[in-house]
């Protein structure tokens, strides 16, 4: 069974947002929208404030015009993290489900 743990349109740079509760699974990272990039972070931390960079990890940056180098990342990061660094009318589309 998987969802959509991000499911976010018309974003531009500098745009943040962040999901809790994502702990064990494995995820896909879809970026879309012309000349769009967008960086993903993962956090632990118990009080995770999505404007505070120590607070988290990098996962991936994904193009619009380039594909994840993999089609499911598994990973135990309690919350998710989206930064756009590129483009206008952004969409980014996080799936989600149990690993095994």
């Amino acid at each position: 069974m998987t969802f959509l743990v991000f499911n976010e349109t018309e974003k531009t740079v500098g745009d943040k947002g962040m999901v809790a509760q994502c702990t064990s699974a494995i995820f896909n990272y879809q970026v879309i929208g012309a000349d769009a990039v967008v960086a993903f972070y993962g956090s632990n931390h118990p009080k995770a404030d999505v404007n505070i960079e120590e607070h988290w990890s990098p996962i991936v940056t994904v193009s619009a015009d380039t594909p994840d180098t993999e089609p499911f990342r598994q990973h135990a990061w309690d919350k998710i993290r989206f930064v756009v660094t590129a483009g206008l009318d952004v969409q980014i589309y996080v799936s989600s489900g149990v690993s095994g």
